[in-house]
């Protein structure tokens, strides 16, 4: 016991003095780690060390062996610390050279978002470049070889000092021992003394020792086999990526010695490595035999002190294109590009071997391409530095046809002279369901150029009419498009205008069309030959119902004076207007503004405008549908340019209008003229005029008032010019029995706008509190719940103001003209039936309504409700009138005559603003919320209003 104490305290001391010369014995700490807890934690404060490194320790002790990945990692990376790399790497190495091997880059540092682009830019063009042939295949981290224990070790093998051999003897005795062979190349056995077994094969070994094994032991047999193999020191030297001597395995070869010494540098040979062994070359190991076919004979094993030698490769070819494996090639003993091309893989099926191009520079330093023929019978001799490019054949098919989009059976077709459109669909049933038969697109390439070319049929008309015109006979490379009736059909399109928009010059604009307003599917589609307004309209699938057809403007680019030019036609009569590339096409909406359409257009028009060139614009106002500034064409009128504004209103003045025209001598004077003209004359307009359309004098629209309730003949009804609410209720009978005019509502429109404006202005108020308070920490904030205003704020986004206005319905209807209130379009009043009950709201126990009982005071009431809340403000307890009106009862005083409920009347308890940490929003937006909710029960009491 005494013992362990000592080796426990020298394990301790030795963990306190942290010195990585005296680092403890693996027996030390597996004896620590037996003590109970309590003990290794009373050693662990008396030595005032860290228990938790301790047993850290421990387990890194008991780790079991690496494997070889773990040996020898890629290249850039550590996988062992560095006491492991210092006991088992290269222990040849000087001090310096180990510290120059751990200096590795710290992987784990952050680099800058400008490194991390530029270093993928040029990770990006490296992926492009072709890499050396085979350097892959050793790049890792140098390393010693693992122990090889777990692979059968070959009959021919020669035993040496260090190898272990196992001996099981059975029969009359049963032993089994484990033998080490020694310097001088025996084995001591029990009972039979030193034998010699160095320089023996294995097999030799098993079979003369256990024939002497039978002979002096009488009655048992042996089994013999191989233990722990010895390690042996070779050296791994010129290009290897760490050269070094390194021990490894004895059933070590050469490619092992290479791999645990990290690969081959780039400039390193592949194809001549050298194995010398006493001064003398006892072999030469091309790894393009292993990696091409698979023969490890000149793998040959190593012996102790062996050098593996790698020179500098020679004459390399670069191979790339149609190839299986594009790669940079080093030469040895190939002479010709049919030798180099069998190097990299042979030929891809598509690979064009009737011109494969070889790129050399010459001895004056020049590129120089030279076309090679790989079905003939030449050799085109290769030399070092040559690139070897073997092309692809075209992808393009010969002799078919492309069908794609809403068909049932889409994909490429085969394509014969006189083939038609109907040879692809014949019926509705190569179709999906739901296709757009009227517009049928097919795409044409020019043989030459390259170039294509759109035509578009109207294909249900051959389905159904037999029209031969729209069965489009095909040519060879032709693109059939056909769509489906949703909305998606300009961005299927997209590429084809992208490539009618690229294959263009200036002096010859880009065939596209473009349909904007109210027709189904706006956009951008390709121009057919001889197109008109009609097959652009059939692209984008027809004008909608409320489409304007008498004045579709068209929109036309001068291709001389690069001006815009327009003209207006009428579609409902006649859709052959011939169009021109890059024609605009805008079709009004008969119900809609027209200004965000021609947004563009208009803007466009006003650019272009230059001395000796007006503006082609002009401008209505006034009385008409849509105001505003229209695009002018020549030979306009008056009548035209209201028809283009959606026509005159009921209001507006027949008579005549005034014209407004800015009239200028092209040199120095220019005025503005006002003239009176009939619109029932053909007056032609000019550029920039300006008409006003008036309206009819003392013109009123339509205003009504809404009364619903109890009213004997609810309903709405129209307002004379200054009718006051007094009024109308006679008109509609006056009140019905049942009706409670002290709680009727009445709402006016504008009320209801600046409410709603209030509303939204308190949210967006309340959401910058509460971002301001969830950066507020301090104690005076901390009763405030930011669910609870999340919540407040949600309820205010939801509510709809109602804009009531507080009336006196009962005086009003008795004869007091004071009271009495004049009309507005829009108004409306709800007259509730008699109201039996008291709502209590906000800040009590349980919200809810109540019997009215004259008996009954406010703190009756709010103590039927449970009583008040801990956070209710009970000095601005208020109530709400069933007419609207609001006063605030005394706590001290509540059966005054003033402050007696009646019948509909609501209590209102408020939030303490106090309690809310001063968010005096807290008290505007429920009381809001109160109110509204208020008046908005009262109107859901009846379906009508």
């Amino acid at each position: 016991m005494k013992k362990v104490c000592l080796l426990i305290a020298s394990l301790m001391a030795t963990v306190a003095l942290q010195v990585s010369a005296a680092t403890p014995t693996p027996e030390q700490i597996e004896m620590f780690s037996k003590l109970p807890r309590a003990q290794q934690e009373a050693l662990a404060r008396q030595y005032g060390v860290d228990l938790d490194a301790l047993t850290q320790q421990s387990g890194a002790n008991s780790q079991p062996s690496p494997t070889l990945n773990e040996l020898v990692g890629e290249r850039g990376t550590t996988r062992r610390n560095d006491a492991e790399l210092d006991n088992s790497i290269m222990t040849s190495q000087t001090g310096a050279e180990i510290e120059n091997r751990n200096a590795q880059p710290n992987e784990t540092e952050e680099s800058t978002n400008s490194e991390k682009v530029t270093n993928d830019f040029f990770k990006q063009q490296k992926s492009d470049e072709l890499k050396p042939f085979g350097y892959q295949l050793f790049a890792g981290e140098p390393s010693t070889f693992a122990p090889v224990s777990d692979v059968p070790v070959p009959s021919e093998y020669v035993l040496g000092p260090g190898d272990t051999l196992r001996i099981q003897i059975y029969g009359k005795e049963s032993q089994d021992y484990s033998l080490t062979v020694n310097r001088q190349g025996d084995i001591e056995i029990p009972k039979l003394g030193p034998y010699s077994v160095v320089g023996q094969t294995f097999a030799n070994v098993r079979e003369e020792l256990s024939a002497e094994i039978s002979n002096r032991i009488i009655g048992v047999r042996s089994n013999i086999t191989m233990g722990e193999l010895r390690s042996i020191r070779v050296f791994v030297l010129g290009e290897a990526y760490k050269p070094a001597s390194y021990t490894i395995s004895s059933l070590s070869t050469v490619t092992q010695a290479i791999f645990a010494a990290g690969g081959v540098n780039d400039i390193g040979s592949l194809r001549d490595i050298e194995v010398k062994r006493n001064g003398n070359v006892v072999a030469n190991l091309d790894l393009y035999d292993l990696l091409l076919k698979g023969d490890t004979s000149g793998d040959v094993s190593l012996m102790a002190g062996d050098v593996v030698f790698i020179p500098t490769k020679g004459k390399s070819v670069s191979v790339k294109g149609a190839v299986p494996r594009p790669a940079i090639y080093e030469l040895d003993g190939e002479e010709t590009v049919r030798d180099v091309v069998k190097l990299a893989g042979g030929l891809l099926p598509n690979a064009y071997s009737s011109i494969v191009k070889l790129q050399r520079i010459t001895a004056k330093g020049l590129s120089q391409v030279i076309n090679v023929n790989l079905n003939n019978n030449k050799e085109n001799k290769i030399q070092n530095g040559d690139i070897v490019a073997v092309s692809s054949t075209l992808d393009a098919l010969e002799n078919s046809v492309t069908l794609l989009g809403h068909v049932a059976r889409p994909g490429v077709y085969g394509w014969q002279e006189g083939m038609r459109l109907s040879s692809l669909l014949r019926d509705i049933h190569d179709f999906k369901t739901q296709p757009d038969l009227n517009y049928v697109l097919v795409t044409r390439e020019d043989p030459l150029t390259g170039a294509i070319t759109a035509y578009d049929v109207n294909y249900s008309q051959y389905l159904t009419q037999q029209d031969s015109s729209q069965d489009l006979t095909l040519s060879a490379k032709d693109t059939v498009y056909v769509f489906s009736r949703k909305p998606e059909r300009a961005e299927r399109l997209q590429p084809v205008i992208n490539q009618l928009k690229e294959q263009t010059s200036l002096a010859e604009p880009p065939k596209v069309v473009t349909v904007k307003g109210a027709v189904r599917n706006p956009g951008t589609y390709p121009l057919s030959e001889n197109s008109t307004a009609s097959n652009a309209l059939r692209a984008a699938m027809g004008y909608t119902q409320d489409a304007e057809l008498n004045f579709v403007l068209v929109a036309r680019l001068n291709q001389e004076t690069f001006k815009t030019e327009l003209k207006y036609i009428d579609i409902s009569t006649t859709n052959s207007e011939k169009l021109h590339p890059l024609d605009r096409l805008y079709v009004f909406d008969k119900d809609n503004p027209r200004d965000e359409l021609i947004e563009d257009l208009v803007d466009e028009l006003a650019q272009q405008s230059a001395k000796g060139f007006t503006q082609q614009l002009i401008t209505i106002s006034g009385d008409v549908r849509f105001p505003g500034i229209y695009p002018f064409v020549e030979g306009m009128t008056q009548q035209t340019l209201i028809s283009l504004a959606g026509g005159l209103n009921d209001s507006s003045y027949m008579l005549d209008a005034e014209l407004t025209r800015f009239e200028t001598n092209d040199t120095s004077t220019a005025a503005l003229t006002h003239q009176r003209v009939s619109l029932s004359d053909e007056v032609k307009l000019q550029p920039l005029d300006s008409l006003l359309i008036k309206r009819i004098p003392e013109w009123r629209e339509r205003r009504t008032i809404k009364l619903a309730g109890e009213v004997k003949f609810p309903g709405t009804y129209v307002l004379q010019e200054g009718e006051t609410l007094s009024s109308v209720i006679h008109r509609a009978g006056g009140l019905t029995e049942l009706a409670f005019a002290d709680g009727a509502i009445f709402t006016r429109e504008s009320l209801r706008i600046r409410e709603q404006e209030q509303i939204e202005r308190l949210s967006k108020e309340l959401e910058n509190e509460i971002a301001s308070l969830s950066v507020d920490k301090s104690d005076d904030v901390q009763n405030l719940s930011a669910d609870e205003a999340n919540r407040l704020k949600d309820r205010l986004d939801t509510t709809d103001a109602v804009g009531r206005l507080v009336i006196d319905l009962p005086a009003l209807i008795a004869g007091e003209e004071s009271l009495d209130l004049a009309l507005n379009a829009g108004d409306a009043l709800y007259v509730p039936k008699i109201s039996q009950s008291v709502t209590v709201l906000g800040e009590v126990q349980y919200p809810t309504s109540h019997i009215y009982d004259p008996n009954v005071d406010v703190s009756d009431y709010l103590s039927r409700s449970g009583g008040l809340k801990a956070r209710a403000d009970d000095s601005r307890i208020y109530v709400v009138r069933a007419n609207g009106s609001v006063y605030q009862p005394s706590m001290f005083n509540w059966y005054s005559l003033e402050s007696r409920l009646a019948p509909g009347d609501t209590i209102v308890v408020p939030l303490d603003t106090e309690y809310r940490d001063t968010l005096s929003l807290w008290s505007t937006a429920t009381g809001i919320l109160y109110n509204t909710a208020i008046a908005v029960a009262a109107l859901n009491g009846i379906n009508s209003f």
